[in-house]
């Protein structure tokens, strides 16, 4: 038996046993089960950079576009075994890829995988308090997901508290997330989040306000966080003494010279302040929502390329059978403006040390069916040895559906 079909077995034993257990009390109807699949048709392609006596320049053609065809699949299972505790699983296609659960047609048509990227508890005590742990998606609410992948699933606790006072529902909650346990001498990267906010209602206008401060412990010098590669973000130098005898007749001398090489580990730390501002209202009934994302590294060894923004517009709602929505957004996202391995995988190719617009539609079909496009008109900067073009386009054409 597989892997894949040993998880496959083990997590349906887990759901039956907990199916078998409800039926055995009175929560049963407690227990819910909802998935989506989702079909994309994919183009990206890239203008290279030339270097023409010291001058960056594009070229005239695209390199070597890419299409492919991917699928997206999630199943999860949700039971309240108590009104206040909570307990959820879910499997989701693709591979290790923190950012990403698609899966790519290939391979001559071999059997594709499910991962774990669910598996959670959350238990809410009294008067809005909840202690949530395990694996599960970013409990921080943010305008967009520009600088935190929408399939990003974060491992470790978070301590929360949620009011609601009519026009205004505050809300904070502090993270305490392991990025990577090492088995060594040193120490493990951690990621600390705090946030606060409040969702604000004035008539037929919401607004949403909120701000994180988040920072990484021990990550200078430590590698890449995923694939060997540090996405946009600098990395560190150090320095070397070569030592060559040079001999000359019967005379020897010693000869050292010192230079500087990577060292294949974050050159600085990223302690990060993150604002973030939604207003939505409605003309008739039409859905109307303006945003803004900020991030900023304060760390004191960072003096440049340390902010990063996302602004952007969406109209209309893509939810009963006919309904619409278009949406429009430009950013910028500076090289260490954050961590470059959990940031938006499809915005200028994943990472940071990009900018520019994305533009995207859908349309509901019917109350379980959708279709949407999406298009990313993108540059980078060709002095960041991780990027291979100047400009960077992508297409996506989705068919979703749930259940």
């Amino acid at each position: 038996m597989g892997s894949t079909a040993k998880k496959l077995l083990l997590v349906a034993l887990s759901i039956l046993v907990i199916a078998s257990s409800a039926y055995a009390g009175e929560w049963y109807e407690k227990i819910s089960f909802k998935g989506d699949l989702r079909h994309r048709f994919e183009w990206y392609g890239k203008e290279k950079w030339y270097n023409v006596d010291e001058t960056w320049t594009t070229g005239d053609s695209l390199a070597t576009p890419r299409y492919r065809n991917r699928v997206r699949a999630r199943l999860s299972v949700k039971a309240k075994p108590e009104d206040n505790l909570e307990i959820g699983m879910r499997l989701v296609t693709g591979g290790s890829d923190p950012v990403s659960t698609n899966q790519t047609f290939d391979g001559a048509f071999t059997s594709k995988g499910f991962m774990l990227d669910r598996a959670y508890f959350k238990w809410s005590p009294f008067g809005g308090l909840y202690l949530k742990g395990g694996k599960y998606g970013t409990p921080w609410n943010l305008a967009s997901k520009a600088f935190w992948d929408g399939d990003l699933a974060v491992e470790g606790a978070t301590l929360g508290w949620d009011g609601d006072f009519d026009a205004i529902a505050p809300f904070v909650n502090l993270n305490y997330l392991w990025v990577d346990e090492i088995k060594s001498e040193k120490e493990d990267v951690l990621l600390i989040l705090g946030q606060g906010g409040a969702n604000f209602k004035f008539g037929g206008v919401k607004l949403f306000v909120a701000a994180n401060y988040f920072t990484y412990t021990n990550i200078v010098d430590h590698g890449p966080f995923y694939d060997d590669d540090f996405f946009g973000n600098t990395e560190g130098e150090e320095e070397v003494i070569t030592v060559d005898t040079v001999i000359v007749g019967i005379d020897t001398t010693i000869v050292s010279d010192t230079s500087m090489q990577a060292s294949g580990g974050y050159a600085y730390g990223y302690d990060v302040i993150q604002p973030s501002l939604k207003v939505s209202f409605k003309i008739g009934e039409f859905p109307i929502s303006l945003y803004a994302d900020l991030v900023m590294n304060i760390n004191s060894d960072v003096t440049e390329e340390n902010m990063g923004y996302m602004a952007g517009i969406k109209l209309g709602k893509a939810k009963k059978p006919g309904s619409f929505e278009l949406s429009a957004n430009y950013g910028a996202l500076q090289e260490d403006c954050t961590n470059a391995t959990f940031v938006d995988s499809d915005f200028a190719g994943g990472g940071t040390d990009g900018n520019g617009m994305k533009f995207g539609g859908a349309v509901a079909i019917t109350k379980k069916l959708a279709a949407g496009v999406t298009f990313f008109m993108n540059g980078l900067d060709p002095n960041n040895e991780d990027h291979d073009a100047a400009k960077y386009y992508r297409f996506q054409g989705d068919l979703k559906m749930k259940f």
